[in-house]
């Protein structure tokens, strides 16, 4: 297998969220719209978490900011969140703003939620997130 074939980034889940109010909303995955890590194609252990988070706008006034928690497995469905162990900055801005976070899976926490907060309601933000694998050691 060639180096470029291991390192490859490799794509767990895309979410995406339009938000026009001053309220803070979870970023929709599909059913069960948040995340759970699980060993797969996608996913393999030891394996970074890196989520690049993107809120566009044409406005310029209102401010939007992001958070991820994590949350145990609860029959199959997200548990008890908690605010994510991350290594990035997610305060945002006014305007259209970018986020690159890494995400530590912590030990019986398989579930991911990302959420964008605004503030204000002249514009409206199109919140995406793409929520990466990438191999360790790379």
């Amino acid at each position: 297998m060639a180096a470029r074939d291991r390192s490859r980034p490799r794509v767990v889940a895309t979410g995406t969220l339009s938000i026009n109010s001053a309220t803070t909303s979870n970023v929709d995955f599909g059913t069960p719209d948040d995340v759970k890590i699980a060993v797969g194609a996608n996913y393999q252990h030891g394996d970074r978490l890196v989520a690049v988070i993107t809120a566009r706008t044409a406005g310029t006034t209102d401010a939007i900011s992001f958070s991820v928690q994590d949350a145990p497995d609860n029959s199959g469905s997200i548990g008890t969140p908690a605010t994510a162990v991350t290594d990035g900055a997610m305060t945002g801005g006014t305007g259209s703003q970018t986020a690159v976070v890494a995400i530590e899976l912590q030990a019986g926490r398989p579930w991911l939620r990302f959420r964008a907060t605004r503030v204000g309601t002249t514009d409206t933000h199109l919140v995406s997130v793409v929520l990466l694998a990438i191999k360790q050691g790379f």
